[in-house]
């Protein structure tokens, strides 16, 4: 098979895993409604707010470092990889100790018991060998083992929770059981297999992945915080009936996060490899392509807005439909800057990345604390929008500083994200008359299927150089 039909081919398929995935989550929330109390609810997603920030902390982000040590390791990443997942273990276990010293003191912070915190540890103990085990195949476009792996641990985690929530008396331990011990279960099996593919522990490279992951910490939890201090502030400074209009405008921005996810699994390491080949023209050129199939997908969004959250929340939830725009031109820009910051992360410039996601979060910060109880709930999904693009010129200046944006079409870039700002501007006009928006959808559609279509071999035969690293892994 050539290697642009597996590039294309993978892309798909975690489009269509990711969705598949997701999609779990839409079909099970009305079990778990009925089934589980509000405060149960409550509590469930208090644990996996705080599991996606001990994630970060306690794993140190080992496995980040992936993405560039297979460059400079390509020769031996099996030994790379089992170095760090033995490094990362013995991190999180000292993360661990601290907490069973001091358990009290942490479970009255988290608000989450000792049992459930036991849980949370042994699972984190392992987790990194899911991600690198993923990122592996992804290197070498093996989406078949990437999909089952992720396919079989969303279906496992979903069909227990569900089984044990209607069985327990005690519905949150249920649910919390029924989610981690799949998990945990699965990421032990692939712990186990990429210890045995390489007994091997090289101190050498725990240097090599601290200094990249290290710095990344701080960015992830920046960006954790720019996502999420919107909806904490509007709770704080306006009403919690607030938020609900916000969050669930907000989660539908899912759908897109979702399709930008799942390209970039199929782009970044292609990316990696056309800066190592030196091939700029070719990732310049492809850049192109891959940016407007991404944002006629954005704009077609956009203009559904209204009936994807009527379906969503009903009426009553109407009135947040002015979140979206900015929320999704927020993703245009996210889109365009990650394209910068696989260049900062080629270079190995992981503290200019956290370095601009702290500025973005901290100016994001402000903007909500000065606007929300001035304009409502929706200014802060403009806020957000503001901290994208502080983003995209911070990363953009980093690359400028490297000497590197000759890599893309930087005027091209800028023009795509005018042009998204003014869209963004329309929609909100147009969302009160209907004929004339439908008119407007219909004809986004039969010209984005069109171009597909007339660009049908083009797109199939990308001309994607071959790839060493494949043979050799």
């Amino acid at each position: 098979m050539h290697k642009n039909n597996r590039v294309l081919k993978a892309g798909i398929w975690y489009t269509i895993s990711n969705f598949l995935i997701k999609g779990l989550v839409f079909i099970t929330m009305p079990i778990f409604t009925r089934l589980m109390t509000k405060n149960d609810i409550g509590l469930f997603s208090n644990i996996t707010s705080w599991f996606t920030i001990f994630s970060i902390v306690a794993t140190f982000e080992l496995y980040s470092s992936l993405s560039v040590a297979r460059f400079d390791y390509r020769d031996d990443l099996d030994s790379y990889i089992s170095s760090n997942l033995v490094l990362g273990t013995i991190i999180t276990f000292i993360f661990y100790i601290i907490f069973l010293i001091f358990h009290d003191f942490f479970e009255s912070i988290f608000m989450i018991d000792f049992i459930t915190m036991n849980i949370i540890f042994i699972y984190l103990l392992f987790y990194p060998s899911i991600q690198m085990y993923q990122l592996k195949n992804q290197f070498v476009y093996n989406y078949k083992s990437t999909v089952f792996i992720s396919m079989i641990s969303a279906i496992t985690s979903t069909g227990l929770s569900v089984l044990l929530v209607l069985l327990s008396e005690n519905k949150l331990m249920g649910r919390t059981i029924g989610y981690f011990l799949p998990l945990i279960v699965i990421s032990l099996v692939v712990y186990i297999i990429l210890i045995k593919n390489s007994k091997k522990i090289v101190k050498e490279y725990w240097k090599y992945a601290l200094g990249i992951s290290i710095p990344l910490i701080v960015h992830l939890l920046a960006g954790y915080l720019l996502n999420s201090s919107d909806k904490i502030m509007i709770t704080k400074m306006i009403s919690p009936e607030a938020n609900a209009l916000y969050s669930v405008a907000y989660t539908l921005s899912m759908v897109v996060s979702l399709l930008w996810n799942s390209m970039n699994n199929a782009w970044s390491p292609w990316a990696y490899e056309q800066m190592d080949k030196k091939h700029y023209e070719k990732l310049k050129r492809n850049s192109k392509s891959y940016s407007l199939f991404f944002l006629g997908v954005i704009f077609l969004f956009m203009l559904v807005t209204p009936e994807l959250l009527y379906i969503m929340g009903g009426k009553e939830y109407m009135e947040a439909k002015y979140v979206l725009p900015p929320v999704m031109t927020g993703y245009i820009f996210q889109f365009v800057y990650s394209l910068y910051v696989n260049i900062e992360f080629y270079h190995k410039k992981q503290k200019n990345i956290a370095l601009g996601t702290i500025i973005a979060t901290i100016v994001n910060i402000i903007l909500n604390y000065i606007f929300i109880p001035i304009f409502g709930y929706i200014v802060a999904a403009y806020t957000t929008l503001i901290g994208y693009i502080v983003l995209f010129i911070i990363h953009y200046l980093f690359v400028k500083k490297l000497k590197c944006t000759s890599w893309y079409d930087t005027k091209f870039f800028v023009t795509l994200l005018v042009v998204s700002i003014i869209y963004m501007l329309i929609c909100n006009i147009i969302f009160t008359f209907n004929i004339c928006r439908y008119i407007i959808i219909l004809i986004e559609i039969i010209l984005f299927i069109y171009i597909m279509l007339k660009n049908k071999n083009e797109i199939l035969n990308l001309d994607y150089p071959k790839s060493e690293l494949i043979a050799e892994l």
